[in-house]
């Protein structure tokens, strides 16, 4: 049997064997690699077998390199080595990292033999490429892994560069990964048998983790930025000019840029859950600590259908919050905005159950919406916070 039909008859298998990679099994290109030893995979997912390894394998071996294989490309393994800095130097150490990565959740499958898992490491199996990098930094087992930049990020001899036509470019791998991880998805949620990393990869792949505590930060941080990027003139500070014959004849006003006023609008309605609760008085804390608020007074409201509290404060121990029952947060940022000195920032925690105001506000909004409801209207910066059943992250 030639080697192309070789390998057709073990896509089919591998299909079979696991139908969720089929859209991933047959978007990769085949070339043969005589002298090669074994099987490889390029970061164009141009698949190379040596025809000599897959004389030596049955179909059922060599389906099941393709299925490995192709987990480097579905996992992104050479995008996430380029992340970490692997060079030529280690290379090897990293394709063998990853291969402990999926070879742990092919153990029904039959690897020629010769592979590597994380037991053989002494290591505890179900853990990332990036982990067991690290860890085989002081392996003293011998270490040989080629399969290919598609598994380490760096280019191969035997990787041909005639075959563009054949290449799938960044964009349509995204697009692979995103059909395979809404398969993948389906399978579990209709009992069917999906090996632990790959389930745990496609919901991270739909659902990526996100640092919502940057992100809010950075929004705040944005939202201050934005109104203390002015400045305004002040005689309480003479100008630097007034050394000169025109400064001693005329009294100059100074530039100064305006430390700017942030309140805060925490909703305590009802619909708010004790953790979520709990979680907007964690970020006035971040706010106070993380921001130029510190240097002035925050005031703070509790907001439900009214305004229940109203505190200039210093420091979260210093928040009372009180309220229950239905939340409107149009009464809660008419009320922030009234305030005297006016804020130039106002940061809303809330569970987004609420009614908003039609038009903008006078100043810049920054929502910290907490949990899944819906969200704020376009004037307003937003980032979701995450609120589990337990109250935690």
């Amino acid at each position: 049997m030639q080697v192309g039909d070789q390998f057709a008859a073990a896509r089919l298998w591998a299909a079979s064997q696991a139908p969720y990679l089929a859209t991933a099994l047959f978007a990769m290109s085949f070339s043969p690699a005589p002298g090669l030893g074994t099987a490889g995979v390029d970061r164009h997912w141009r698949l190379y077998i040596d025809p000599a390894a897959a004389d030596r394998w049955s179909v059922e071996e060599l389906g099941s390199v393709l299925i490995h294989e192709v987990n480097h490309l579905i996992r992104a393994h050479a995008d996430r080595a380029e992340t970490l800095g692997v060079g030529p130097a280690e290379k090897t150490r990293f394709n063998v990292a990853a291969d402990c990565e999926i070879n742990d959740d092919l153990r029904d499958l039959q690897l020629p033999p010769g592979g590597v898992d994380p037991e053989r490491f002494g290591f505890e199996p179900g853990g990332i490429a990036e982990t067991y990098y690290i860890l085989l930094e002081s392996a003293r087992s011998p270490m040989t892994a080629q399969c290919g930049s598609g598994a380490h990020g760096v280019r191969q001899p035997w990787e041909r560069a005639d075959l563009d036509d054949q290449a799938v470019e960044p964009v349509e791998a995204e697009l692979i990964r995103q059909q395979l991880a809404a398969g993948i998805r389906e399978a579990v949620q209709h009992g069917g048998h999906v090996p632990a990393g790959l389930e745990r990869w496609a919901r991270a792949f739909l659902q990526p983790a996100v640092d919502w505590r940057r992100e809010l930060r950075a929004q705040i941080r944005a939202g201050i930025n934005t109104v203390s990027g002015g400045v305004d003139y002040s005689y309480r500070r003479p100008s630097r000019r007034n050394g000169t014959p025109v400064g001693r004849a005329v009294i100059l006003p100074a530039l100064v840029q305006p430390l700017p006023t942030v309140a805060v609008v925490v909703d305590t309605s009802g619909s708010m859950s004790a953790a979520a609760l709990e979680r907007a008085l964690a970020e006035i804390k971040g706010l106070l600590q993380s921001t130029s608020a510190v240097r002035t007074r925050l005031a703070v409201l509790a907001c439900d259908t009214m305004i229940r509290t109203t505190q200039a404060v210093f420091s979260a121990a210093q928040v009372r919050l009180a309220g229950g029952g239905g939340t409107d947060m149009r009464v809660g940022l008419d009320a922030a905005f009234e305030l005297r000195p006016r804020p130039d920032l106002v940061v809303v925690a809330t569970d987004g159950f609420t009614p908003w105001p039609e038009q903008r506000p006078a100043g810049v909004v920054v929502v910290a919406l907490i949990g899944e409801g819906p969200e704020p209207p376009r004037w307003a910066r937003f980032v979701r916070v995450p609120v589990a059943a337990d109250g935690a992250d």
